[in-house]
């Protein structure tokens, strides 16, 4: 798991082949189709996950020759920005406009329409971030929706590390984690429904780099080569949310979970969840039972609420022990 510090140690052990770089991006709006001036932006992106958190991580490096972050614009931003996308179930369709609040696409700002369409609809279902790179007026990021609360920690946390001051050239590094939300309501989190991210399953991602250089905007650099990608999440990029690289595993580590068959008759089903290459398991449940079946299911006689039960698990790379203590609650 990645520390949020802005410093790139912790994403060493990511193979480069996870990395998305400027060749992948194509700007189909200002112009510049695949040629990029690499001498005028380079950036690369990599995404990670951890199992059994339901949070996204970022890692964005970008060498620009013109960081405009100094301008003020009252109407949102004139300014370097790292747009992402977030569609955390594959839900896809609109998630900025809905066609039946606003027919033709667009309306006036202070309408009823717009108003109800932009605090129920927009964001809800996917998410826009408009991160600033870097921050502008300590705002981190803009969110395409109302349900701003997202931006924020416990929901996502981030660090920037630059050395530039607005109008040089230079390096910034941004890492950060967002959680993606299948219904992320604009009045707050408590209604809010969390996409459950699980190994091998599919999000959609994508992205935009858009450069400015302290005038009009000179470039809008995205991944999914179409810009809707920003508001429509047809157009969205499938991310697969991989297992960790066989390279990274321990050689063999036992680990293992339970569930409750019967709780009345204290009937336990147990599941190993082991690492590496088994070929024996001894379970000692710690009322002077034993297995050596991979996936026992086992009855206790009595009741217990400080059970202590271990599984070993014996393979050609050596052996390993993992001990629950109090969790198995019998009663």
């Amino acid at each position: 798991m990645p520390r949020i510090d802005g410093y790139l140690c912790d994403w060493e052990i990511v193979p480069d082949s996870y990395f998305y770089d400027t060749s992948m991006l194509n700007d189909t709006v200002d112009g510049h189709g695949t040629d990029i001036d690499r001498n005028d932006l380079d950036v690369r992106v990599a995404v990670g996950w951890v199992k059994d958190l339901n949070r996204l991580y970022f890692l964005y490096e970008a060498q620009d020759d013109f960081w405009d972050f100094g301008r003020f614009n009252p109407h949102g931003y004139l300014n370097d920005i790292f747009e992402i996308v977030v569609d955390g179930d594959l839900s896809g369709g609109s998630f900025i406009l809905n066609e039946n609040l606003l027919p033709d696409g667009s309306g006036d700002r202070s309408s009823p329409e717009y108003i109800e369409n932009y605090t129920r609809f927009a964001g809800n279902h996917a998410q826009n971030y408009h991160i600033y790179t870097p921050p502008v007026n300590n705002a981190w990021v803009l969110v395409w929706g109302g349900q701003s609360w997202i931006s924020q920690f416990p929901y996502s946390n981030w660090a920037y590390n630059y050395n530039f001051e607005h109008g040089e050239s230079g390096k910034l590094t941004l890492e950060f984690w967002i959680t993606p939300f299948n219904h992320a309501p604009s009045a707050g989190p408590e209604h809010a429904v969390e996409s459950q991210l699980k190994e091998n399953e599919l999000v959609g991602i994508s992205w935009s780099i858009l450069d400015f250089d302290g005038d009009k905007r000179e470039g809008h650099y995205n991944l999914a080569h179409n810009v809707l990608m920003v508001r429509h999440a047809d157009y969205l990029c499938s991310f697969r949310l991989m297992p960790i690289e066989p390279a990274l595993l321990p050689k063999i580590r036992a680990e293992w979970t339970y569930k409750y068959v019967d709780q009345d008759r204290r009937v336990v089903a147990f599941q190993d969840e082991s690492i590496g290459e088994v070929i024996a398991w001894n379970w000692n449940f710690g009322d002077g039972n034993t297995s050596d079946e991979q996936h026992p299911i086992h009855t206790f006689a009595e009741p217990n609420m400080r059970t202590v039960i271990t599984l070993e698990v014996t393979g050609l790379m050596g052996n390993s022990k993992r001990t629950r203590y109090w969790e198995v609650l019998l009663k």
